[in-house]
């Protein structure tokens, strides 16, 4: 592994800490929100995630365009829910809309090119969707990355595996500053070009078994979602979750994957983000056992 890109990584996530810190200082007074899992009401800067997009866009630009275009894209659309409150409609056709300049920035043929903008549209909607924790969404995000790159290594990508890295680089840096007790919150901005970038790398470099097996418990969080809520219609029949002697519990209303949990055992916030990680690091470990002993590349 070659010094340029160590130190390459440790910029981006360095650089990832400071700017993540001047746009909290900013933000705090402009664009918040309010910490409802805590005693105390406290507010916390919103769309933090901004400042690890711009970092992973401009990263990516050295390496191809067209990742560069998949982050800065749906970072976009994020930039823009996060201000505006799309619909679930208008957020449909956006996130369905970026694979089509990614695909034909990548030439790829008609065939990935579908699999490619269906892959954005769910995968970026997906890592979106399971959320609500101090650090659960980007923490989750950091792992799929981390574990995407260890499937590309084992294969023998290097050039997917430094990607992935740097990408997780400037998300750590966002981590440090989401996760518990959270000074900024990543905001649709920081989570929708987790999904978008994940599936380009996965569609692009012929790991989409691997992407698939590594999405699981998001896919299982969207189906408990769509099937007892919807998954456009959640926010209007929405049960809070409750905090009792300072651990989080669910009582009614509509289920999730961490709604779930916690219906079975009340805990502390940190507790059940943990616990979440975990299971991605779960299947983590199966995407890399599948890669190693059952994989091939389908196309």
């Amino acid at each position: 592994m070659d010094l340029y890109f160590v130190l390459s990584a440790l910029f981006s996530f360095v650089i990832s800490l400071i700017f993540t810190k001047f746009m909290i200082k900013k933000m705090v007074n402009y664009k918040y929100g309010y910490d409802l899992h805590k005693v105390d009401k406290i507010k916390v800067a919103e769309m933090g995630g901004l400042s690890a997009v711009i970092i992973s866009s401009v990263t990516m630009l050295f390496f191809n365009p067209a990742l560069s275009l998949s982050i800065f894209l749906s970072g976009f659309v994020g930039v823009i829910d996060d201000i505006s409150r799309l619909n679930s409609k208008e957020k449909i056709v956006l996130t369905f809309l970026i694979g089509f300049p990614v695909a034909f920035f990548l030439k790829l043929n008609i065939l990935l090119s579908i699999l490619l903008i269906l892959g954005i549209f769910v995968s970026s909607n997906l890592t979106n969707m399971l959320a609500g924790f101090n650090g659960l969404e980007i923490g989750m995000g950091v792992l799929l990355c981390l574990f995407m790159a260890a499937v590309c290594l084992i294969n023998g990508d290097i050039f997917g595996f430094k990607v992935l890295i740097l990408f997780s680089a400037a998300y750590l840096g966002l981590l440090y500053y989401n996760r518990y007790p959270a000074k900024v919150f990543p905001g649709d901005t920081g989570t929708l070009p987790i999904g978008a970038f994940l599936a380009t790398i996965a569609v692009w470099r012929g790991f989409i078994p691997e992407l698939f097996i590594l999405m699981i418990p998001f896919v299982v969080d969207a189906l408990l979602k769509q099937f007892t809520a919807g998954v456009t219609k959640k926010d209007t029949v929405f049960t809070p979750t409750k905090l009792k002697n300072g651990k989080l519990c669910v009582e009614g209303g509509y289920l999730s994957l961490p709604r779930m949990i916690l219906m079975k055992k009340a805990m502390e916030e940190y507790k059940i983000v943990l616990v979440l990680w975990a299971i991605e690091a779960f299947f983590g470990i199966l995407s890399i056992l599948y890669t190693k002993y059952f994989g091939f590349n389908i196309f």
